[in-house]
């Protein structure tokens, strides 16, 4: 009871708290992968206390667990102290097992949709469009639309790059940094990181967490992607051929559901491009995953022995 009721605090905790305290990850000059880690790993961790509580509830882990508070609650529920506390549990664990089930089939649903969506549009680049050659072992396609336009759509082998309209814009360096960039979104499937977080804003809007994921990890997407890019062909590189795609690409001139390299956050971007990171946040970079999985797991450990230390208290007060 005491882990259960400990994992509902963190569902909370990281459901509605997170968005605030994970702003701290996305600064310019830091490495965005630490930013995308954090909000991956809080995402993970809401959704893995979420499964966690009912099981808790259910298969009762907790005897073993923090043994004093556990003991104390025990005592509470035979001696009938709290009479409605078994029916709360088992209310609380229908509610919850139902949550997860809509979240389940909300995503599997949108999965299922993204990946007809990518199949079929790929089947019409492929017939309307060029062999391109490849880019680092990547297919890469060129339609004849007049406007110029860089995305990439993720597909069951890695995906297709496509560029349309007058390339001749680019100079080699901003051409290779492009290339790069929709390379980075495919290698790291950042098409699926999107539609999963858009699906989880679709099952619980309700949630500041998932309903602020997709915005937010679609523009981390592309810091991660642009910061890929400026490590091969430097940041001039990627910030002049975001401003040419820019100027040159009409708004809606990539589908939605796919990348394009000139669509989000421009103005963002480009600060964090021209911001290079300091001295001291170089020599932390190689702590960027562990500080992400620490700020995305201790709301989950400090909600646990919060609820222990005041399972305890009451069990004091009801005693004395």
């Amino acid at each position: 009871m005491i882990l259960a009721a400990g994992l509902l605090l963190a569902v909370v905790v990281i459901g509605y708290g997170a968005p605030r305290y994970l702003q701290v990850t996305v600064a310019p000059g830091l490495n965005p992968r630490l930013a995308m880690a954090a909000w991956l790993g809080s995402i993970g961790a809401f959704l893995a206390a979420l499964v966690a509580v009912p099981a808790a509830l259910f298969l009762r882990p907790g005897r073993n667990f923090l043994t004093a508070a556990s003991a104390c609650v025990g005592r509470i529920q035979e001696d009938r102290a709290l009479p409605w506390l078994e029916s709360v549990q088992v209310v609380l664990t229908l509610v919850l097992a139902a949550v997860l089930v809509h979240v389940l089939v909300v995503v599997a649903r949108r999965l299922r949709r993204h990946r007809a969506w990518s199949a079929e549009h790929l089947r019409m680049l492929r017939l309307l469009g060029e062999p391109a050659g490849a880019h680092r072992g990547i297919e890469v396609l060129r339609l004849g639309a007049p406007d110029a336009v860089f995305y990439s759509v993720g597909g069951a082998h890695c995906g297709t790059i496509v560029a349309s309209g007058d390339i001749g814009l680019l100079d080699h360096r901003q051409l290779q940094a492009v290339l790069d960039h929709e390379e980075a979104h495919l290698r790291g499937r950042h098409h699926l990181i999107v539609v999963v977080a858009e699906s989880l804003a679709a099952a619980l809007p309700f949630v500041p967490l998932c309903r602020q994921a997709p915005d937010a990890l679609r523009t981390l997407v592309e810091f991660a992607a642009d910061h890929r890019a400026a490590d091969r062909w430097g940041a001039d590189a990627v910030g002049s051929a975001l401003l040419a795609l820019q100027s040159a690409s009409p708004a809606a001139g990539a589908p939605q559901s796919a990348l394009a390299m000139s669509r989000d956050a421009v103005n963002a971007r480009l600060c964090w491009l021209t911001t290079g990171p300091t001295r001291r946040q170089r020599l932390l970079a190689a702590a960027d995953y562990p500080l992400a999985i620490t700020v995305s797991l201790a709301p989950v450990l400090v909600s646990v022995l919060t609820m222990a230390l005041g399972a305890t208290l009451l069990c004091v007060w009801l005693g004395g």
